[in-house]
C-alpha cells in the first residue's frame, strides 16, 4: 500500500483492509489503491472510482466515534474488488458486491440510514440542488415537432423531415420556466 495514501488511517484498519482484499483473492490490489479524504462530500459517506483505483472517503469519517470507518471504508474497496474480480459492469450494489461484503464481515447496505450517522453529521444542513431555470425547445420548423431538452441537441434532426429528403435541422429556443414565487 502506498503509505501516504493509507497513513491516515489507523493501523489496525490497514490490516483489516488488507485482510479483506486478501479474503478476496486481491492481495496485490492493495499497492494499487489510492485513499483519499475530502471535505466536500457532503451527501455521500465515500466514492468508488475503479478505473483509476482509488477511494475517497469523508473527511469527517476519520474522527467520527460511531465508527463508520471500516464499513464504509470494506463497502468502497468491495466496489473495487467487484470491478477486479468481475469487470467494470458489474451491478454496483449487486450480488458479487453483496458477497463480498458478507465475506468481509459486514451486513451488505447500500445507504446507512440517516440515524446511524452522528448527530453532528444528521443535523448537518444539505446543499441544494440547483434546478433548470429553463429549457431548451428543439421544433422543426417545417412539421412544428417540439422536443424539450435541459441542454442544446445540435444532432437532433426532424424524423419525417429527414426520411422525406429534407434536412430535417431543429431551430433551438431556450425557454423561461416559471420560479418557485410565481403563480
Amino acid at each position: 500500500m502506498p503509505e501516504s495514501d493509507w497513513q491516515q488511517l489507523p493501523e489496525e484498519l490497514r490490516e483489516r483492509a488488507r485482510d479483506w482484499l486478501a479474503g478476496w483473492g486481491l492481495p496485490e490490489l492493495a499497492d494499487e489503491v489510492r485513499i483519499e479524504s475530502s471535505t466536500r462530500m457532503t451527501r455521500s459517506l465515500g466514492r468508488c472510482y475503479p478505473g483509476g483505483g482509488r477511494v475517497r472517503l469523508a473527511s469527517w469519517l476519520f474522527e467520527d466515534d460511531a465508527g463508520l470507518l471500516p464499513e464504509v471504508l470494506c463497502h468502497e474497496l468491495a466496489h473495487l474488488a467487484a470491478a477486479a474480480l468481475h469487470g467494470m459492469d458489474v451491478a454496483p450494489h449487486g450480488a458479487e458486491w453483496r458477497s463480498l461484503m458478507a465475506a468481509a464481515g459486514f451486513t451488505p447496505r447500500a445507504r446507512i440510514p440517516v440515524a446511524d450517522l452522528p448527530a453532528a453529521q444528521r443535523s448537518r444542513p444539505r446543499p441544494r440542488r440547483r434546478r433548470h431555470r429553463y429549457v431548451y425547445l428543439h421544433e422543426c420548423p417545417v412539421c412544428r415537432v417540439r422536443r424539450p431538452c435541459g441542454r442544446v441537441v445540435r444532432a437532433w434532426r426532424c424524423r419525417t423531415c429527414v426520411e422525406a429528403g429534407r434536412e430535417g435541422r431543429l431551430i433551438v429556443t431556450r425557454v423561461v420556466l416559471p420560479g418557485p414565487d410565481s403563480s
